[in-house]
């Protein structure tokens, strides 16, 4: 058990701070003013973007390098390997320091510059003067820059923020109560999300269910989504026995607006039907591979997508397990019969 006052979990889903995540969103709180909340506790809904900071040079010369010919299930570790670039040269013992406010923006700003190599020019995108994140990775990937999609960009970033203690945020904290800078915090954190039952999930959901299905195969499709739905795509949440309403929220969300791949309509039909007739409720990666075809981006960006979002959780666990002066160190039962003498 680990104790934080970061978010709690119910029906309705996270609350951060006591704030539930979906009023964030729907109130149209910035995506910026919501991880100065997580991180800090205190609420300045005033907050729309960031003052500029370069992403370094040598960090987006290691990513050009290392994200070309790159397969997409592998994206997340080459953003583990960035992450802990950015630590380098002195950074990370900066943010261990103090300066740690900088350091927080520059792995988030990073990462959403990194949209830009699933676009057709593939390659890093640097965060404007005063351009909100949502805005920079609309930019990023090539996307129609409209206020409707800036607002479900910010709105999904948001909602997907934190999600309590999840495996991936308790990594963070195990390496940050090691004294581990924030940099390697989320790059332990990146490669824990980077297991088949997360981000590799929304691959698993383009590829195996969305891309191939068809009019023609429907019903091979929704016998398939049903025995593998849970185990493959992520459907039936544990913690949300009657639905995850975060998946719902973004489900919502695509529903509002105009499709860019027309193939959408039919896989929220297909969705719906799954629901009705096996119970087969949807989960996050689900609804960011819909919402991610709904705004047209490119190919594999809905695991980025919640990478980006999350790695304002990872960061405020982290923080926190630092307040806290202990090493995470659970102990095993051993299991293996006693000792033989020698």
């Amino acid at each position: 058990m680990v104790n934080t006052s970061i978010t709690h979990i119910d029906a309705a889903g996270p609350f951060y701070r006591n704030r539930k995540a979906s009023e964030l969103a729907q109130s149209g709180a910035s995506f910026e003013a919501v991880t100065h909340l997580l991180l800090t506790g205190v609420w300045q809904p005033g907050i729309q973007a960031w003052p500029q900071i370069e992403t370094p040079a040598d960090c987006r010369k290691a990513l050009a390098l290392d994200a070309k010919g790159v397969k997409p299930n592998d994206f997340s570790k080459i953003l583990a390997r960035v992450v802990l670039a950015l630590g380098m040269n002195g950074r990370g013992s900066a943010e261990l320091a103090g300066d740690r406010v900088e350091s927080e923006r520059l792995i988030i700003q990073t990462l959403a510059g990194c949209f830009g190599y699933f676009s057709p020019a593939g390659r890093f995108v640097q965060r404007r003067a005063h351009e909100p994140i949502a805005g920079q990775v609309l930019r990023a990937a090539a996307c129609e820059q409209t206020e409707e999609n800036r607002s479900a960009i910010n709105q999904m970033l948001v909602l997907l923020a934190d999600h309590e203690l999840a495996s991936a945020s308790f990594a963070s904290r195990i390496a940050a109560s090691t004294n581990s800078d924030l940099y390697c915090c989320v790059a332990a954190a990146l490669c824990v999300h980077a297991g088949s039952s997360t981000v590799a999930a929304t691959f698993a959901v383009d590829e195996q269910l969305f891309k191939p299905l068809s009019r023609r195969n429907w019903s091979k499709m929704q016998r398939f989504a049903a025995q593998r739905g849970t185990s493959l795509f992520g459907f039936n949440h544990p913690l949300y026995p009657k639905g995850d309403p975060r998946a719902e929220y973004l489900l919502g969300l695509a529903l509002k607006l105009a499709p860019v791949d027309p193939k959408v309509p039919m896989l929220l039909e297909f969705l719906e039907q799954a629901k009705a007739q096996s119970s087969a409720l949807p989960g996050i990666a689900i609804a960011l591979v819909i919402l991610a075809r709904t705004l047209g981006m490119p190919r594999d960006a809905a695991s980025v997508l919640w990478i980006l979002s999350r790695s304002v959780g990872w960061m405020a666990h982290a923080l926190e397990q630092r307040t806290q002066g202990f090493m995470l160190r659970p102990r095993a039962r051993f299991v293996g019969g006693e000792s033989g003498s020698l």
